[in-house]
């Protein structure tokens, strides 16, 4: 290779990013944040700074600068970039004594002022906020700050839910999160919201969106506004509608029904937006469950509304015979269950059947029962905690209309606070064989998964199991819990797996990994992922395993005869081995994975069944060495914390120059300088 043709290209490719005075910022890292208190038009240029902080907001592509606010007022304070000669983006975090993480992030904004940024917030006298002032993309130069405290303002009225403001139609209601506080589940909104009470005077199908707002909003409705919002009465969750990053849901609502409606911000983002409430045309009723066969599944609901309007008659006729619907509902706890229809709009009927399966005899006819308030219907009876009991829904005589069906279930709560895997494991509580690629089947690769704990077998491989999910640490965001991944109690209703009907992916509690992921063909990679710590200072584990060669397993590694080679390197299915994560603070942590090797075949199907799991424990060879189907199995313990996740998703396989050329683990400059010496050696 010649010395001086390396040379020139280096200082070609170093030199690219040497525009400007030359001169560092001094407040180029986030240790050297410059202290301010409020300020008119500070001028700061960040085209000759570099990039260091959490790359949550402003990515790691981009070049920041710090400031240290320290809070002149107790009210709302005012940052403002807008009159900046870039495209920027502007973060703040809560103190300026702590390392800058996705966890403290208190706001994050990108275009407000055209393609500049501001963001409001409460602030307390005398506290700091770390200021982090970037760019969009690769946008970098000169700007302006402006920082303003006013000590007047303060939360909105409806800042939380309790204090939800009372609506009706409406369009273009202006509102302003800049300076609202974060209040309610934190099911489908994380940040800073505002709350709204929804009536119809009709019943109709009622349409909310914030269309035309300055940010990238986030919607959820809640059945009811009396009681306090859950996962148990959320009805529907929106990020992004039609209306590119503004959010739009459309549901059936009941006249006079009360609707909770919860209003914030994508990440971190906040600012004025605009809600708009609508109720269109009478519940057209939705026959998706008229027939027993497509009875739809629900745990505990509150007001859930139905229409019998168009529908039509199946089944076996013990307590009615004119139009009904169909729910199949499965038991939260051991002990006495109500069914009630009470406030619908007609005269119902309404049976109760042990079991799910349809075409129910009479033998299996638990109640019936016409009028149980005025003329609606309302049936109490015995439950086991896991098992289903099938629910007809219909109306005296031909009688049909609009309801609500509530169903709650007293007596002790069965579901552990445990959690397990939803991808296919043929040794299932069936005996049911499941398929892996295609997920769902029909007939095609079996799956060797370890996901059910225990099987009839009642051996080896175990899936994994963690009975403490929410002690110490999971992934992501939330934990949906259950006792077991085909049978018994779910809290979000479904079993991770159905072995019956060959359904794996379930699971509505996995959101640790974020998408899209590149997985080059031989190459190195990373991704990113989401730890959520709850009580710091335990040891954590990660392991990740990535089925490469479709065969069904996460068996294949070094040591066996089907080792995937390629030039570089030998490639495990045990993608991930033993990542010890220590001293993580409470809150989200974003982690990037080590850099592994991908491989895939050269035809057959694009999906991937990945696993990740964090523990307690390291993986130290799973619970049946030699046995197929180990790979990512548990121990016959189970695991005390943490939790696996389970996908299935199609990788991005395309070769992409930002990889881990020289093999250390990291992506980095020494990757930049590794992929030069390559492309000198080997290209013209």
């Amino acid at each position: 290779m010649n010395g001086y043709k390396f040379i020139w290209v280096l200082a070609l490719l170093l030199g690219i990013s040497q525009v400007g005075n030359g001169v560092t910022p001094a407040n180029n890292g986030y240790q050297n944040a410059q202290a301010i208190g409020n300020v008119t038009s500070l001028a700061f240029d960040t085209t000759e700074a570099t990039f260091d902080g959490p790359g949550e907001c402003i990515s790691n592509t981009n070049r920041n600068i710090w400031y240290c606010y320290t809070a002149t007022c107790t009210g709302c304070v005012t940052i403002s970039l807008c009159g900046s000669s870039f495209d920027t983006k502007l973060a703040v975090y809560d103190g300026c004594s702590s390392t800058p993480t996705l966890s403290n992030n208190l706001r994050c904004n990108d275009d407000f002022c055209s393609q500049q940024s501001e963001v409001k917030l409460t602030a307390t006298a005398g506290n700091t906020y770390l200021i982090e002032v970037g760019g969009f993309g690769t946008s970098w130069g000169e700007g302006s700050l402006t920082i303003s405290c006013d000590n007047a303002a303060g939360p909105p009225s409806n800042d939380t839910w309790s204090g939800a403001i009372s609506i009706g139609n409406v369009s273009d209601l202006a509102f302003d999160t800049g300076c609202a506080t974060f209040d309610g589940p934190g099911i489908c909104i994380t940040s800073s919201n505002l709350w709204f009470c929804y009536t119809p005077e009709n019943s109709c199908n009622i349409t909310v969106s914030t269309a035309g707002s300055s940010f990238d909003t986030i919607l959820a409705i809640y059945n009811g506004c009396n009681t306090s919002p859950t996962l148990g009465n959320l009805i529907n969750c929106n990020d992004d509608g039609p209306d590119s990053r503004q959010a739009e849901v459309s549901i059936p609502a009941i006249a006079g029904n009360k609707y909770l409606i919860e209003v914030g911000g994508y990440n971190a983002d906040t600012g004025p937006g605009l809600i708009s409430v609508n109720c269109g045309s009478v519940i057209p009723g939705d026959l998706s469950n008229n027939n027993c066969n497509n009875a739809k599944p629900i745990g505990d609901v509150a007001g859930l509304a139905f229409d019998t309007g168009n529908a039509t008659f199946d089944g076996p006729g013990h307590c009615m015979t004119g139009p009904n619907i169909w729910y199949i509902y499965t038991a939260t706890c051991t002990g006495n269950a109500i069914v009630s229809l009470c406030g619908s709009s007609y005269d119902t009927k309404l049976a109760v059947y042990d079991g799910g399966g349809c075409n129910p005899s009479l033998s299996r006819l638990i109640e019936c029962n016409d009028d149980g308030c005025g003329t609606q219907s309302e049936a109490v009876f015995e439950v086991i905690a896991g098992q289903q009991y099938l629910i007809e829904v219909g109306g005296f005589s031909d009688n049909t209309g609009q309801g609500l069906i509530s169903v709650s279930c007293e007596g002790s709560a069965p579901i552990d606070e445990s959690d397990l895997g939803d991808a296919p494991d043929s040794t299932n509580n069936f005996s049911n064989n499941m398929t892996a690629y295609p997920k769902g089947g029909p007939s095609g690769v079996k799956a060797h998964y370890p996901t059910v704990f225990n099987d009839p077998s009642s051996s080896a491989p175990y899936g994994p199991i963690h009975f403490n999910p929410l002690a110490v640490a999971h992934l992501g965001k939330k934990v949906t819990n259950e006792n077991e991944a085909d049978v018994g109690s779910d809290q979000d209703v479904t079993n991770n797996i159905k072995p019956q009907t060959d359904s794996p992916d379930n699971d509505n509690g996995d959101d640790a990994v974020i998408f899209p992921l590149s997985m080059p063909q031989c190459r190195w990679t990373t991704f990113d992922y989401i730890v959520n710590v709850i009580n710091p200072g335990t040891n954590l584990w990660v392991n990740i395993w990535c089925d490469w060669n479709r065969d069904g397993d996460w068996d294949d590694d070094s040591i066996t005869e089907q080792a995937l080679v390629c030039s570089n390197g030998i490639v495990s299915e045990w993608t991930v081995k033993n990542l010890y994560l220590i001293n993580l603070p409470a809150g989200l942590n974003q982690l990037t994975t080590p850099a592994f090797l991908s491989w895939h075949p050269d035809k057959g199907t694009e999906e991937i069944w990945m696993r990740i799991t964090l523990s307690e424990k390291p993986w130290t060879g799973g619970s049946a060495p030699g046995l197929r189907g180990n790979g990512g199995s548990g121990p016959q313990a189970g695991y005390d914390i943490g939790e696996t996740e389970d996908y299935y998703f199609i990788p991005n396989t395309s070769f992409l120059i930002c990889e881990d050329y020289n093999g250390d683990g990291v992506i980095n400059l020494q990757d930049l300088a590794a992929f030069t010496s390559e492309w000198l050696e080997n290209c013209p």
